[in-house]
């Protein structure tokens, strides 16, 4: 079953062009069970759509946190 969880960008780390979109996305990306990545910097959103059998809400904010953005569920 897929899930879609939204986070918000803290902090002093930010989303500040296409080139960290891209980062965003193909870091989770390679995160199994990952389906869709949408990051905006205009925005500081990151959307993910994934397969709950198969990734976590906690996986993928670790990833978001080790590529050194703070963020919080929407």
């Amino acid at each position: 079953m897929t899930t879609t969880v939204q986070f918000e960008v803290l902090g002093e780390e930010k989303i500040h062009c296409a080139g960290c979109e891209s980062r965003i996305a193909a870091a989770l990306g390679r995160v199994p069970g990952v389906e869709d990545v949408q990051a905006s910097a205009e925005t500081q959103r990151v959307k993910v759509a994934f397969d709950a059998a198969r990734a976590s809400e906690e996986e993928i904010r670790a990833r978001l946190e080790k590529l050194g953005y703070q963020v919080r569920r929407q």
